[in-house]
């Protein structure tokens, strides 16, 4: 049955079951992006706690967070027209047991 198919069948129901049928698609549909939502949460737990409180500390005003995530959301938007700038490697040095 094609998706046509269907919504023509449902055209034809009465309107409490369209809406009815509307509710529950769109309560799915919430589910789903709420699981989304939760699982992300899940994977911060399991993170180390002096990572999250690296973080913690890095983290400043709430007005300075917003007004970096809107920079950020910027430069995504005008890399994504313009092409992103380019990029420069350099070496690292990894000395064990110092941060």
């Amino acid at each position: 049955m094609s998706l046509l198919s269907h919504i023509e069948n449902l055209r034809s129901k009465p309107e409490h079951v369209r809406k009815a049928v509307a509710f529950w698609y769109s309560f799915g549909f919430t589910a789903i992006i709420f699981m989304f939502w939760l699982g992300s949460f899940t994977s911060l737990g399991t993170a180390t706690k002096g990572t999250i409180s690296d973080a913690v500390d890095h983290v400043g005003t709430p007005a300075e967070s917003l007004v970096a995530t809107a920079g950020s959301a910027y430069e995504g938007i005008k890399d994504l027209f313009f092409g992103p700038k380019e990029i420069k490697y350099a070496p690292v040095d990894a000395i064990p047991g110092k941060r």
